[in-house]
């Protein structure tokens, strides 16, 4: 059976994160890059838009246990977000490899 272990990153700092964590109830790992490296590397930083300056673009990214991205959504602004019927069925077709 395949297993998937949710976790998140954001680039923020971890003060900044505590609230939001707490106020959303979130159990998974939140990994913090506030010199946001990680999120550069994957393709999602955006320095300056109408919305916000330094940030991510929202994104999902499934990854296999090889390291394999399996399948990858980013979102153009920051309230463009991936529908979590496709997630999910991107995860049962990574399950099924």
């Amino acid at each position: 059976m395949y297993t998937a272990t949710p976790l998140a990153i954001a680039g923020q700092w971890p003060r900044e994160l505590r609230g939001f964590v707490e106020k959303n109830g979130i159990t998974f790992p939140l990994l913090v890059d506030k010199t946001r490296e990680v999120i550069k590397q994957y393709g999602v930083y955006h320095w300056l838009s109408l919305e916000a300056y330094n940030i991510a673009r929202p994104a999902t990214f499934i990854i296999d246990k090889t390291g394999i991205i399996r399948y990858m959504y980013i979102g153009t602004h920051q309230f463009d977000l991936v529908e979590q019927s496709e997630i999910l069925e991107s995860l049962k077709a990574v399950a099924e490899l």
